[in-house]
């Protein structure tokens, strides 16, 4: 046995699981409607099944950020911001 401390883990901020599993089951209603309905319907629902994809991973990061920011640890903090800067600038690049 080590007798070195255990390392301390983050704990996940409150509500994180909870979003996680309603994007999932959003996402998978909203695909299914896309994939059996027709026309508008299709691709309006088809839309939200990516956009809910695509918003849950930076929606953890920016509670990731604000816990990290609460915590004083501002590197976190930083590189939460950091990377939903690029990945803003990117989508409104994709625009363009």
């Amino acid at each position: 046995m080590s007798d070195q401390p255990a390392p301390v883990l983050d704990v996940l901020p409150r509500g994180t699981a909870m979003l996680l599993k309603v994007a999932a089951v959003i996402a998978l209603a909203a695909a299914v409607v896309g994939t059996v309905a027709r026309g508008r319907v299709s691709s309006v629902f088809g839309g939200i099944a990516v956009a809910v994809i695509v918003a849950a991973p930076l929606l953890r990061v920016a509670m990731l950020g604000v816990r990290w920011l609460r915590i004083g640890d501002r590197r976190f903090a930083a590189a939460a911001a950091g990377f939903l800067l690029v990945t803003a600038a990117g989508a409104l690049l994709a625009l363009l």
